[in-house]
């Protein structure tokens, strides 16, 4: 099923709700989910009308709005890629990927950063659609009719992500129609999401659960003084984002945010000491790998052992393991007991993987495989460059590494007792 069509069900079950609240210089606009479903439809026939169809690959470039998300869901509507980007990203590296991808359409502001300094890129793109304000609710009612929603197979791209990875380089997530479903139920299971609550939304994987759920999302003002006016008048109940912002918003004494996770674990031990203070007024969790959480944890539960942090266990749809120091090493039983002086044989690189994981490509791999290769990422392991090892309870600790391990040891899978036996690099 199109992901769009739970927004179709979210719009006949609570029309008039509020989806998404978007700060502005002349006021908060709000918008409903029947308005927001309208609105879809509007740019989705946009969209067809400029020769933008299924399988095209569409540059998403302005700033989170309205209008913006209209435009995401209107390009999964009609079976299009949009393709998000990390204003973090070196300028050659963008261009070198944009390059790759050869997106059919962009949707930029005039003001943009993407049309500011990357004026080569953009002329380069068939199709540019400048945006503005949010079009009229009055011209999107004279359609008077719903835009289809194209049918897409599972395994077909859906979203990607341009995203800047350390040390200083850009690499793409492609999630597959049927992963970004399964990303989308995964977030609503492991952020608790509850139809009716106003959550101040963070990330665009996090808008579209949300919208699945029936949350109301509230678009955070991208200034602090105009973000912490937005909270005192709207009072959002929640909120998944970085440690950073959280912060800055739960630094009052009183604050309505009483659901909150923090998604840049694990933190400083300062940072654990600031968050402390605030657990009596706000239920805090940590979440481990951000937009898309392997493993969370309540501040409660939270613990160091000298080098170590503890980051919880690993949700049901997570494989984990670690890749042994030890040459050529088998993978240590993640359920075994480990005495302290065995715990040096424990410790490796953590690896993952699961059906909702996105498919990750360096740009010498999509120049040669493109989507074409496009495989499903639950049977690949995904190289996270977290070290640690996982203790009795299956709980993982994430520890510095051993001093010898800058030595270089083949990169080969490591098997274990619940593990493939297949002869696939680690990525």
């Amino acid at each position: 099923m199109n992901l769009v069509q739970t927004l179709r069900q979210r719009s006949e079950l609570q029309p008039g709700v509020p989806a998404l609240i978007e700060p502005g210089l002349s006021g908060d606009a709000s918008l409903s989910y029947s308005g927001l479903n309208r609105l879809v439809d509007y740019l989705s026939f946009d969209l067809r009308e400029k020769d933008l169809q299924c399988g095209d690959r569409i540059l998403i470039a302005i700033p989170p709005s309205q209008e913006m998300y209209g435009y995401l869901l209107a390009a999964l509507q009609i079976g299009a890629i949009p393709i998000l980007c990390d204003r973090t990203s070196r300028g050659d590296e963008f261009v070198t990927w944009i390059d790759a991808l050869e997106p059919k359409g962009c949707i930029i502001s005039r003001r943009s950063w993407v049309a500011a300094r990357f004026d080569g890129v953009v002329k380069s793109i068939p199709t540019k659609i400048f945006v503005g304000r949010v079009r009229p609710e009055a011209r999107w009612l004279r359609l008077g009719k719903l835009g289809t929603i194209e049918e897409c197979p599972g395994d077909s791209p859906a979203l990607i992500f341009l995203v800047h990875e350390p040390p200083d380089q850009v690499s793409f997530r492609v999630w597959s129609q049927e992963q970004l479903q399964e990303s989308i139920q995964l977030l609503i299971s492991q952020l608790k999401l509850k139809a009716g609550e106003i959550d101040l939304c963070a990330s665009s994987l996090n808008l579209l659960a949300n919208l699945a759920a029936g949350l109301t999302s509230m678009i955070p003002a991208r200034f602090g003084r105009s973000l912490g006016r937005q909270v005192e008048k709207f009072k959002p109940t929640r909120i998944a984002a970085e440690s950073s912002l959280v912060r800055d918003l739960l630094h009052k004494p009183v604050s309505p945010l009483h659901k909150v996770f923090i998604t840049d674990a694990p933190l400083e031990q300062k940072e654990i000491d600031y968050f402390a203070d605030c657990v009596q007024r706000a239920n805090i969790e940590l979440i481990f790998y951000g937009d898309l959480p392997l493993a969370s944890i309540s501040l409660s539960e939270y613990q160091r052992k000298d080098n170590a942090t503890l980051i919880g266990s690993f949700h049901s749809s997570v494989e984990a393991r670690v890749s042994s120091y030890k040459e050529p090493g088998p993978l240590e039983d993640k359920h075994k007991g480990s005495s302290t002086g065995a715990l040096a044989d424990k410790i490796g690189q953590l690896l993952i993987r699961g059906p909702f994981l996105p498919h990750r490509q360096s740009l010498a791999e999509f120049l040669q495989e493109g989507f074409s290769a496009l495989r499903s990422s639950g049977s690949e392991w995904w190289s996270t460059g977290v070290f640690g090892y996982f203790d009795e309870q299956s709980q993982f600790w994430i520890t510095e590494r051993l001093p010898d391990s800058t030595r270089q040891y083949p990169q080969k899978e490591i098997t274990g007792p619940d593990a493939d036996q297949t002869d696939n690099p680690v990525p």
